[in-house]
């Protein structure tokens, strides 16, 4: 499924390129009033091959691969948005290269202007084939429950993940119990023949649930399906692939013991030593920069320490400070902002000084962890360290919490570019439905997307 869903990526992104292509090879032409040659084209391409790399580079930024966002009311905004970002960023890239046998800024400007027209064209067209429902695969479930209810929620939005759920088979009876209005989609209850609602729903998709091993007569009924070429996967790994997360469902010990058990990899462990080397050097330059504004900005704001710290939860539990730029005010006798105790961060919440918005918008307030990074305490991508009180009471109600510290917690994290703000227990337990995904399958490509997302909020300023 993943495979899927990156190959429409794959494609959504050569469609780009191509039409960047052309739109240089026309913008030139418009330039020069006539025809270009190969000769003029190719000279050009030298410098605009560079260009084209930064401007597919800002679209991933910009969330123009991600299908979720690019179906939405708010698209051409963010076309326009990144086709200004990405002309900026162009014509730094002019200033840094030598142009010396082309003089292309107009060109520059006619590529970056028709160029993003037709990509915004382009993501129109390729929504409407993807969504086609002659495309989408007919999923069966062979069970109903909540994460069944949420799969069928978000493919009912998202039409661009092309699945469509055709039938399920509810032996429980949840969907009657529950009262559950699901029009477009059958349900058999009982007395059913797996192999005739397969042929008779054109099923391309059959979702098993996670007790498949005590039902001997349904493996068998789902092995003749093999030779039908019908795939047949689980629940978890559907959820998964939707969502981003790993469903409660998943939560036992054998699931843990097949995913978690084994976290040594040799080749990943010196990229991220590489990525840990290159933010050190990177952001101790940028933090002794701003020190001296950012500290002079804290103190006129509010009175307070500049510095704020507090206890984390490290790899394997253990504790160690964690230090921020102050962004509350100091409100309790040890400088924080907690009279009664530990407490989530709310949305808009009063205790944030006016700087301190400006400063977590941008994250600018997560600098100072340079020293927990350059202490080895944290890395660079990873789950967030929590507090010790709170995490805690979370693992009461969460048994397996404490599973999300079997490796460095990070600067940032997926969880943290796929979630907003963790203030109840129900956004906590997606919280750590993500640091599972992302513990589970965590590889060089998913930290570049983490990191280029992270890029993303930092500037848009949606930082929490």
């Amino acid at each position: 499924m993943k495979f899927w869903y990156r190959l429409k990526q794959l494609i959504l992104l050569l469609g780009d390129l191509l039409l960047l292509l052309f739109s240089l090879w026309l913008a030139i032409t418009l330039r020069n009033l006539e025809f270009t040659s190969q000769e003029k084209f190719l000279g050009n391409l030298s410098i605009f091959s560079i260009i084209f790399l930064l401007c597919l580079i800002t679209n991933y930024i910009n969330g123009l691969y991600d299908f979720k966002k690019i179906s939405n009311k708010k698209s051409f905004i963010t076309i326009l948005q990144t086709s200004l970002a990405s002309f900026l960023i162009s014509i730094a890239t002019l200033y840094a290269i030598d142009t010396k046998n082309v003089n292309p800024k107009t060109i520059l400007f006619l590529t970056i202007v028709i160029g993003y027209l037709l990509i915004f064209s382009w993501r129109k067209l390729y929504i409407r084939i993807i969504s086609s429902q002659k495309l989408k695969a007919n999923i069966l479930f062979l069970d109903y429950n909540t994460e069944v209810a949420e799969i069928i929620k978000i493919l009912d939005k998202q039409k661009t993940l092309g699945y469509k759920v055709q039938a399920i088979i509810d032996n429980k009876r949840a969907t009657q119990a529950e009262k559950v209005n699901l029009p477009g989609i059958k349900i058999y209850y009982d007395n059913y023949n797996l192999e005739e609602i397969v042929k008779e729903n054109n099923i391309e998709i059959v979702v098993t649930h996670n007790d498949l091993h005590k039902e001997e007569n349904l493996t068998q009924d789902l092995y003749q399906l093999l030779f039908k070429q019908i795939k047949i996967t689980s629940i978890s790994n559907l959820y998964e692939s939707v969502t981003g997360r790993i469903p409660p469902s998943a939560f036992y010990k054998s699931w843990f013991l097949q995913y978690l058990s084994d976290l040594d990899k040799p080749i990943y462990n010196k990229f991220v030593r590489l990525i840990e080397f290159s933010f050190i050097v990177f952001f101790s330059i940028f933090f002794f920069i701003l020190f001296p504004f950012i500290a002079l900005a804290i103190k006129l704001d509010s009175n307070g320490k500049i510095f704020f710290k507090q206890k984390r939860f490290g790899k394997n539990g253990t504790t160690f400070w964690m230090y921020k730029f102050r962004t509350m005010y100091s409100l309790a006798k040890d400088g924080s902002a907690e009279i009664n105790g530990a407490e989530f961060a709310q949305k808009n919440d009063k205790r944030i000084t006016k700087i301190g918005k400006l400063l977590r918008k941008t994250r600018l307030d997560e600098l100072p962890q340079i020293i927990n990074l350059l202490k080895g305490e944290i890395t660079v991508i990873g789950p967030r360290p929590e507090r010790p009180e709170i995490s805690v009471d979370l693992q009461k109600q969460m048994p397996y919490y404490n599973l999300r510290y079997v490796i460095k917690p990070g600067i940032t994290g997926w969880a943290q570019v796929q979630q907003n703000y963790t203030d109840t227990l129900e956004t906590s337990l997606q919280k750590f439905q993500y640091d599972l995904f992302y513990i589970k399958n965590r590889n060089i490509f998913l930290d570049i997307s983490i990191l280029l997302k992270t890029i993303n909020v930092i500037l848009r300023a949606m930082g929490q």
